[in-house]
C-alpha cells in the first residue's frame, strides 16, 4: 500500500528524462501525472491518477519546493479599484496544510439540506476532459452527477455549492483575500497552482536545455553526458565559460 502522497519521497526536478516532459501539452491532468510518477520513489501513474485533485496540487507544490529550495511562492495582482499592482507570497507550509484529506466534503445549503461529495481525483478529470462538455452548465452538471454522494442539488444552488466547495477544498479553487496597499480596498485575487508550479518547472526546464546547449557546443559532450554533471560542477563549468 503507498503511503499518503504528503509522505513520498520526491527527487528535484532536473534529471534527463525531464528534458522530455512537454510543458506545452495542453492535457495538464497527464502532464501532472507524468511529472509526479518521474520525481516521486516508488508511485506510479495509476497512485497519481486515483489521487484527489488537492494531493495532486499539492504534490506539485512540494516538487517546485524540493527543486527551487524556496518556502513561499511570489504572486502579482492588480487592485481593480485603483488598478495598482502589487505583489504577496504565499507560505507553502500554510498551502500544504490539509492536503491529505480525502474525506467527504459536507456542505449545509439550507437548514434540512446538507449535502456530501467525495472529493475530485485525477481519474475524475481525466474523464470529465474526455467527456468534452458543451457548456458550463453540462460540465458542472457531470461533476455533481459523478461527486455528489448525499442530497439533492437545485440548479439555484449550483453559485452557492461552487462557493462551498471551494472553501472546503481551498487548493482545488484558491482565492486570496488582499488589501491593496495603494487604496485599501478589498478584493479576493484567484490563484491557479497548478499552473504556478508547472510554469516553474518549465522555466527551470529551459534553464537546463540552455545549460546543455552551452556546455555541448562548447565541450562537444552529449546531453546525457551534461546532465550526469552534479549541479555544482556544471555551474562551475558555465562560470568558466563566462568568464573566458
Amino acid at each position: 500500500m503507498h503511503p499518503l502522497p504528503s509522505r513520498i519521497a520526491l527527487r528535484p526536478f532536473g534529471e534527463l528524462p525531464d528534458l522530455d516532459l512537454d510543458f506545452a501539452d495542453r492535457d495538464r491532468p497527464r502532464l501532472v501525472t507524468d511529472l509526479l510518477t518521474q520525481c516521486a520513489a516508488g508511485a506510479d501513474a495509476e497512485f497519481w491518477w486515483a489521487q484527489p485533485v488537492a494531493a495532486r496540487s499539492a504534490t506539485l507544490l512540494r516538487l517546485v519546493a524540493v527543486t527551487d529550495a524556496v518556502r513561499a511562492l511570489p504572486f502579482s495582482a492588480r487592485c481593480p479599484a485603483c488598478a495598482e499592482a502589487f505583489e504577496f507570497e504565499l507560505e507553502l507550509a500554510t498551502l500544504l496544510a490539509g492536503a491529505d484529506d480525502s474525506g467527504p466534503m459536507r456542505v449545509c445549503l439550507d437548514p434540512g439540506n446538507e449535502l456530501a461529495l467525495r472529493r475530485p481525483t485525477g481519474d475524475d478529470l481525466r474523464r470529465w476532459r474526455s467527456a468534452q462538455p458543451a457548456t458550463r452548465a453540462e460540465a458542472l452538471r457531470l461533476m455533481l452527477d459523478d461527486l455528489l454522494l448525499e442530497g439533492q442539488v437545485r440548479p439555484e444552488d449550483e453559485t452557492r455549492l461552487s462557493a462551498a466547495v471551494a472553501a472546503a477544498d481551498p487548493l482545488v479553487a484558491l482565492a486570496v483575500a488582499c488589501d491593496c496597499p495603494a487604496c485599501g480596498a478589498a478584493s479576493e485575487v484567484p490563484i491557479a497552482l497548478d499552473d504556478t508550479a508547472l510554469a516553474r518547472l518549465a522555466a527551470r526546464q529551459r534553464t537546463l536545455l540552455r545549460e546543455v546547449h552551452c556546455l555541448a557546443s562548447r565541450y562537444g559532450w552529449s546531453e546525457a553526458q551534461v546532465m550526469a554533471l552534479p549541479p555544482a560542477r556544471r555551474a562551475h563549468y558555465l562560470a568558466l565559460i563566462e568568464a573566458s
